[in-house]
């Protein structure tokens, strides 16, 4: 077609470039999207705030393997008035440091619970705080902890026991108890009276005889509490006559 020669000698210069007001063409990926070829990005908010909404199956932000980096002087988060929830996936929320550490580079770190508390929901396996080699400070006034005690319940049974010079059952090693008792009940069927005493040590190896000898007819059942605490306790027992051998229920509970 005369005085038309693109059309059919260079038909890509009959396409319609897009320029921008430095009067350099738009560019575009290999797959004809827009291409972000600045050094960065750029997002200013408007003055009441920028928000995010995630689509209903969440937002997720991959940083690249250098990690993610905010150069901005700081981060604030407001949260609205009925606060802020994070709601971790079904296999929980990991939050990685770098290498050197995670930094907070403001004057403190304010956390305040709404007025009902604060709760902290630790998964089925537990929930793990490290502390720094320097150790954890609360600064709080106060702190209240709910606990509930290890308990500490164990039996032994002596039977069909003769010799009157006597010998030591379990030692217990009672240094997580914070009280702790033998109990004993001379369960022999004939008449058949023993002794016990409770000894205490602080290596296992040298014993103090601390309370007793107690003497228990045949059904009687008594308690041996120490009175000052070293690491190791046990109880001594003997029967009072060669010729009749005692059956002794031994005793230890304890709770920490």
């Amino acid at each position: 077609m005369p005085n038309f020669k693109i059309f059919q000698d260079t038909p890509d210069q009959a396409r319609i470039k897009i320029y921008g007001s430095q009067d350099v063409a738009l560019n575009t990926d290999s797959t004809g999207n827009m291409g972000i070829t600045s050094t960065g990005l750029s997002v200013t908010a408007p003055a009441n705030g920028l928000m995010v909404t995630a689509p209903a199956e969440g937002l997720s932000i991959t940083p690249p393997a250098s990690g993610l980096n905010i150069t901005s002087t700081g981060l604030s988060v407001t949260a609205p008035a009925n606060g802020l929830m994070v709601t971790a996936p079904a296999e929980g929320l990991s939050i990685t440091p770098p290498a050197s550490g995670l930094n907070i580079t403001s004057t403190g770190l304010s956390v305040t619970a709404p007025a009902n508390g604060l709760m902290v929901t630790a998964p089925a396996e537990g929930l793990s705080i490290t502390p720094p080699s320097s150790g954890i400070l609360i600064t709080s006034t106060g702190l209240a902890v709910e606990r509930s005690l290890a308990t500490t319940d164990v039996s032994t049974t002596v039977g069909n026991f003769s010799d009157t010079a006597g010998a030591p059952d379990t030692t217990y090693n009672v240094l997580q108890q914070s009280s702790y008792t033998f109990g004993i009940v001379n369960a022999s069927t004939t008449i058949a009276p023993a002794t016990v005493k409770l000894q205490i040590s602080p290596d296992g190896t040298n014993w103090i005889d601390h309370v007793g000898p107690i003497t228990l007819q045949t059904g009687d059942v008594d308690t041996l509490v120490a009175s000052i605490f070293l690491k190791y306790a046990r109880v001594y027992y003997a029967a009072v006559d060669s010729n009749s051998p005692v059956t002794l229920n031994i005793f230890f509970q304890g709770q920490g």
